[in-house]
């Protein structure tokens, strides 16, 4: 038995030349246009979540990090001012005469 999704009917504005680069993707592809902009916004969803959930799970190992090395307590400008220091340090190993 095949799954029963409920369609939900939009209407939304796009610009001239959105509007014009999906007609063409949908004449380029032999589609209707309803498919070519469904597929689209199926897979922006699916990027936009893919996106979010990446960043998600790199800012809670850098959290991780941050605990294990007790460093969790340090402000933006602590981090910033340790990321320069080490930046300087680096510089001044690789480019050391």
């Amino acid at each position: 038995m095949g799954t029963h999704e409920q369609i939900v009917t939009v209407t939304l504005p796009l610009p001239q030349d959105r509007y014009d680069r999906v007609r063409q993707a949908a004449a380029s592809e032999q589609r209707s246009l309803e498919d070519v902009l469904s597929r689209l916004v199926s897979e922006g969803l699916d990027a936009h979540i893919t996106t979010r959930e990446v960043l998600e799970r790199v800012s809670a190992q850098y959290r991780d990090r941050l605990s294990r090395e007790r460093k969790s307590h340090q402000s933006s400008d602590e981090v910033l001012e340790e990321l320069r220091a080490l930046r300087e340090q680096i510089a001044g190993e690789l480019y050391s005469e």
